[in-house]
């Protein structure tokens, strides 16, 4: 009798959680394996990101771990996101295309999609404006160098792209969640460089406008289901020159300029640190000051379940916040003191962060936004309701 009633109680345990399920990505570094990317000659494989998460705590299956020679890189069989692509280099590396061949041969049944933040990639301004030209566009936009037409060029083609890769593998059948992309400004080592907020702000006008007309497009045209990874990051960092500092997990307060327990300005200036760079302090980022670290991925992953369940009935278990600080280590774990998310976002939830589908979808033209009359009015807009 004991024994049937141990087994009877590991049926019913095992029943309250979902079984792992086979999820494959596409995208951008968001969505690459840490262990595969390296920063400054130094792996990011001491945190996770958001995937990773997922599939450390057993709750989904990335495939087996191997060198593929394709975007896969040394990674998960199902994870064809590569670090550094645009919207554009996703379609030419074909990581739609072979992705969605993969999913029913493999079984796959659920999938993710972040790309675009790379687009406005900040990269080392050129000093010479006049005679090297601006270092790409994030340069060019913030520079105000950028003409309507460009911004128009920019807007359309990536939205066009973007929509192409979630039309391609959600017409396979598969569970799609698509991400909207932050705003690169918003990085340590994007205002080292570009240390003018109201300059910033521009490049972020134009980031905001690609989202807002990529979600559009993608929850009525496509009928997938947006994880707003844009107004997410805003909420946490806040507007360019009106940043936050810090940002509460579980009582612990995380640095919003920290990576990961290095001095990134002794990095930038030397090409090396002192000390070892770690995801068990409370930093936002890793060491690249780019990169979210393993607490803030956690956030990430949470919405990511969260939409999941919500728009697809599945049964994913959120992180707690005392165990989001786990992820990182036992030095955060111990410092746990009780849940302030909710204060920390202002009353929101992680639904609030999950953006359905139109009930039927039906395809239509969308005409984007476009010019830098429109970026203004709409920085304006977003201005006039946050004060």
């Amino acid at each position: 009798m004991r024994c049937l009633y141990s087994l009877m109680v590991m049926f019913l345990c095992g029943s309250m959680a979902q079984a792992q399920l086979k999820m494959g990505a596409v995208g951008d570094s968001l969505l690459d394996e840490h262990f595969d990317q390296t920063g400054f000659g130094v792996s990011l494989g001491y945190s996770m990101n958001a995937l990773e998460l997922m599939r450390a705590e057993s709750q989904i299956d990335l495939g087996l771990i191997d060198d593929w020679g394709d975007t896969r890189g040394t990674g998960y069989e199902y994870n064809w996101a590569l670090a550094g692509s645009t919207t554009g280099s996703l379609i030419t590396s074909g990581q739609h295309l072979n992705f969605a061949a993969q999913i029913p041969t493999a079984g796959i049944t659920k999938a993710v999609l972040i790309v675009g933040s790379n687009d406005l990639f900040p990269a080392i301004p050129n000093l010479d404006l006049l005679n090297d030209g601006p270092s790409g566009p994030y340069q060019a936009i913030y520079e105000g160098l950028s003409t309507t037409s460009q911004i128009q060029d920019f807007a359309s083609q990536a939205v066009n792209d973007v929509i192409t890769a979630a039309q391609t593998i959600r017409a396979t059948g598969v569970d799609l969640i698509v991400a909207s992309a932050p705003d690169y400004g918003i990085t340590p080592v994007a205002k080292r460089l570009y240390p003018d907020a109201a300059q910033r702000d521009l490049v972020d006008d134009v980031m905001e406008l690609y989202n807002v007309n990529a979600i559009q497009r993608l929850t009525t045209e496509v009928g997938v289901p947006v994880v707003d990874l844009y107004t997410l990051t805003k909420d946490m960092w806040g507007d360019h020159g009106q940043e936050n500092n810090i940002f509460t997990i579980g009582g612990v307060d995380f640095d919003l300029e920290g990576t990961g327990g290095v001095d990134l300005d002794q990095l930038l200036q030397l090409g090396t640190f002192s000390g070892t760079p770690t995801d068990d302090v409370a930093d936002a980022f890793v060491h690249d000051g780019f990169h979210p670290n393993t607490g803030i991925n956690g956030l990430f992953a949470n919405v990511f379940m969260t939409a999941f369940n919500q728009e697809f009935n599945d049964n994913f278990m959120l992180f707690s916040e005392e165990e989001i600080l786990a992820l990182g280590g036992p030095t955060l774990e111990a410092q746990y003191d009780q849940d302030t998310l909710a204060s920390s976002l202002a009353g929101k939830s992680y639904a609030d962060y999950v953006i359905s589908p139109a009930a039927v979808p039906e395809p239509r033209a969308v005409v984007l936004l476009v010019g830098m009359a429109t970026v203004a009015a709409i920085h304006r807009t977003r201005k006039k309701i946050k004060d």
